[in-house]
């Protein structure tokens, strides 16, 4: 059925249905009346009284002749008359519908559904009402619409930018929004909108004409970068279609990777020419200029350190005399917005919880770039009292020791989140692999010191569910079991996985071995998957080191 949210004005007039059965009864007539209301009302649409149409319609001489059609229209004010009988034969039911255009009656459009059985009454009134409001009130519809024109371009893709579709009110604002979501798309010079009248409604096209398909793309005054690197930054590829604006992201995409490189001056112009009134030639103008480094980096607001304090957790250095080999000294963004987030990181490592760093700021003057980070420091907090509580599995004393936080001074989060692994991982060497240590965090009444809470939530008891040993071509399965300290269906134990790989790795046999827990369909199971590079027939390795102790060491 239509939905009411596709609702348009009342146009045609709705009469009762005739009744054609064995034994039309009050019970009969009010269901199908019913019926009839409910369709109509789900498009907000009124049934003729059947009290007041039959003092219009001779319901004995169906159907409606002209006269009482004329009398209808002057009574209603409407332009169309919609007029149908239910036929009831045995179990079958029959629909039919006319449907009259009050200045021309001689040429009724007709509609008609037929059922097995009276519990389709109801979808099949629906099945036909539908029909009849999709051409009573077509010229309010959209019973089409397309476009037209594309030939590289999907039409699904088209449909899929617009909000109009086939069975919508007709709406000319909407129609005008769908042509300018069509047009944004980009691949299309000109959008027109052509609307005609169709059976079912209106036709709407939308009659494209694409751009040109680009032909070639080419670089101009790349030297200090390869060609191939530059296309890989790049989305538009030839025999697509062309796109103004994706070849000014491109050229931006370019200079972007000039800047990564160095060259910071770097200008990118893009050129289309037209060979063929179907195809566009994009030529790219690199203009690359000197590589820029970077002077100084200072910041603002650290008053507790010294910036070469700073200076020294930070990525981005300045130029120096080996800059030409270590690439020290370019800027990388990049690696500048992590180096915010290690200031923060620092500060929080600090007591000063509540630092904030903000955007760096980047200076450029002539060859040189300057950096500066401001700094919002806040307060310095102390550890206060360190408690744990929850589910606790040894004496609370036993975590106590464990926790480094306990002899800092000032709040270091590295430190409490270090804590915080420790005593997960301790949980999980007694199989308790999903535990968790949550901290609670209390700043004092004098705002100087927090006092901290890990509330731990051990979780169940993890058993191992199987174990799968890949990669090993010539080592068999038992040698590599028995070397393990796990098994399967014993309690999981991380430090019997981190033992297992330490003997794998003493055999020799292997380059490299990787164990990792994997879940299993059944939350309280973990798998084990044991991962080797078997090592080539005769190969042996030799390595050299020094050791300030031991001097030189020979590893082989």
């Amino acid at each position: 059925m239509a939905s009411p949210a596709l609702a348009v004005d009342q146009n045609t007039a709705f009469l009762p249905f005739q009744i054609i059965a064995q034994t039309v009864d009050e019970s009969l007539t009010d269901k199908v009346d019913d019926n009839l209301t409910n369709v109509l009302l789900l498009n907000n649409f009124q049934m003729l009284d059947r009290e007041e149409a039959e003092e219009l319609v001779d319901y004995t001489k169906w159907p409606p002749d002209t006269a009482a059609l004329d009398s209808i229209a002057k009574v209603t004010g409407l332009d169309s008359v919609a007029a149908g009988s239910v036929t009831i034969i045995g179990s079958q039911i029959s629909i039919d519908v006319k449907v009259y255009d009050v200045l021309n009656p001689e040429n009724p459009r007709y509609f008609f559904k037929e059922a097995g059985s009276m519990a389709e009454l109801e979808l099949i009134i629906g099945q036909v009402m539908d029909e009849v409001i999709a051409y009573a009130e077509r010229d309010q519809l959209i019973g089409r619409i397309a476009p037209d024109g594309n030939a590289r371009i999907d039409s699904g893709a088209i449909l899929r930018k617009i909000q109009s579709k086939a069975g919508d009110t007709y709406d000319p604002a909407i129609l005008r929004d769908d042509l300018k979501a069509i047009y944004s798309m980009g691949y299309f010079d000109d959008v027109q909108i052509d609307v005609t009248d169709g059976d079912t409604g209106k036709v709407v096209t939308f009659r494209v004409v694409e751009k040109p398909a680009i032909s070639s793309v080419s670089f101009s005054g790349i030297d200090e970068l390869d060609d191939d690197d530059v296309t890989e930054v790049i989305t538009i590829k030839e025999n697509s279609i062309l796109n103004p604006a994706r070849v000014n992201e491109a050229a931006a995409a370019i200079e972007t990777l000039y800047k990564s490189k160095g060259y910071y001056n770097t200008t990118v112009t893009p050129n289309i020419s037209y060979p063929t009134p179907e195809t566009a030639a994009v030529r790219f103008v690199v203009e690359e200029g000197k590589k820029i480094y970077i002077k100084e980096i200072s910041f603002e607001g650290n008053d507790s350190f010294d910036s070469d304090d700073l200076e020294d957790v930070l990525e981005t250095k300045t130029k120096w005399f080996l800059s030409w080999l270590t690439e020290a000294g370019l800027l990388d963004r990049g690696k500048l917005e992590q180096d915010s987030a290690r200031i923060v990181a620092f500060y929080h490592n600090n007591g000063y919880l509540e630092a904030r760093v903000g955007e760096p700021v980047i200076t450029q003057e002539e060859e040189w770039l300057y950096i500066k980070f401001i700094i919002e420091e806040g307060p310095r907090f102390k550890v206060g009292t360190v408690n744990l509580e929850g589910d606790l599995i040894s004496e609370k004393e036993v975590f106590l020791s464990m926790l480094a936080i306990r002899s800092e001074e000032y709040l270091s989060r590295k430190t409490l989140r270090d804590d915080i692994l420790r005593i997960q991982d301790y949980y999980s060497e007694q199989g308790y692999a999903f535990a968790e240590a949550r901290p609670k965090m209390d700043i004092s009444e004098s705002g100087s010191r927090v006092d901290i809470t890990l509330s731990v939530d051990r979780g169940d008891l993890v058993y191992i569910s199987r174990i799968a040993i890949r990669g090993n071509t010539r080592t068999r399965d038992n040698v590599i079991r028995r070397e393990l300290e796990i098994e399967e269906g014993g309690v999981f134990n991380t430090k019997g996985i981190r033992d297992s790989n330490r003997n794998l790795q003493r055999l020799n046999f292997f380059e490299e071995v990787n164990i990792t827990p994997e879940p299993a369909l059944d939350p309280s199971k973990m798998n084990v998957s044991v991962d080797i590079k078997e090592k080539s027939t005769g190969q042996f390795s030799i390595g050299a080191g020094y050791s300030s102790v031991d001097n030189l060491i020979l590893m082989g």
